[in-house]
């Protein structure tokens, strides 16, 4: 009994695991269509779309739909401001769109609640909103193509080589409470792989930084990237959670992906 229990899981396993790949195979050439080629606007648009179902999917983890008479919805179109502003604007567009929408955060805090209990919660909820999905995620508007490609080559190798390595030789928990399927040896065997992903990368392409330059980013971006991922399976295990949603088959939701991406974008921004 015990050992069927053990194929079927590992069959199922495998399953996701292929699903995942394929899921990854479709939306690849579409990423490098509209990264590498389309025009800005279509970069754009992919970011108000990725803005969108991701602050769905963290709505629908941590909002609780009773505590507010002021729907959901509203502060999900308001926050995707923020990325538009910030293609038109620039860096002020998107610290102004920033303030936008922290000054709708306090109107509905004072005309739904006033005093009533918990409105700072409530309160601190919109605002992590803002800083967690529309203001990282808008970076990526402020970031030249080949930088877009350097955070994606960078993050994607680290997150298959810590699956990878993990998966063959993971015996240590990096962080049991939060991400139980996570090791130490694979979080090493992602920092390695991100390291020389960045020397392909130096290699390969034309850029205005050296070799060892890259090299220091990349470790910095596969430590955030792993922050970022640990982050977002904390908000999850904390609701009891194991996937933001189903949209992505074998990944599970947009957040689940994006999740080593989220800070990884802006820090390369302000590196730059």
């Amino acid at each position: 009994m015990i050992r069927m229990t053990d194929n079927n899981k590992k069959g199922k396993n495998d399953r996701e695991h292929l699903l995942r790949w394929i899921t990854s195979i479709v939306l690849a050439p579409v990423l490098i269509l509209v990264v590498g080629f389309a025009s800005k606007v279509w970069l754009l648009l992919l970011v108000l779309l990725a803005t969108g179902i991701g602050s769905w999917e963290f709505s629908r983890i941590t909002y609780d739909e009773k505590k507010s008479k002021f729907p959901v919805d509203i502060f999900i179109l308001l926050a995707l401001t923020i990325p538009m502003l910030a293609y038109y604007y620039g860096l002020r567009g998107l610290l102004g769109g920033m303030l936008i929408n922290i000054f709708a955060c306090f109107s509905e805090a004072i005309t739904f609640y006033g005093k009533r209990e918990g409105v700072l919660e409530k309160l601190a909820f919109r605002i992590f909103h803002l800083i967690y999905i529309p203001y990282c995620l808008a970076h990526i508007v402020l970031l030249g193509r080949i930088w877009i490609f350097f955070v994606l080559a960078v993050i994607f190798a680290g997150d298959c080589g810590a699956y990878y390595v993990g998966k063959k030789f993971g015996r240590r928990k990096l962080c049991p409470d939060v991400s139980p399927g996570k090791t130490v040896e694979g979080a090493v065997g992602g920092f390695c792989s991100s390291l020389v992903m960045a020397i392909i990368f130096g290699i390969a392409l034309s850029t205005d930084k050296n070799l060892l330059q890259l090299v220091i980013m990349a470790l910095i971006l596969n430590i955030i990237g792993q922050l970022g991922d640990l982050a977002e399976s904390l908000i999850k295990r904390s609701h009891g959670l194991k996937d933001s949603s189903n949209i992505l088959p074998g990944h599970g939701g947009l957040l689940d992906r994006l999740d080593s991406l989220l800070f990884a974008f802006p820090a390369l921004y302000y590196m730059l």
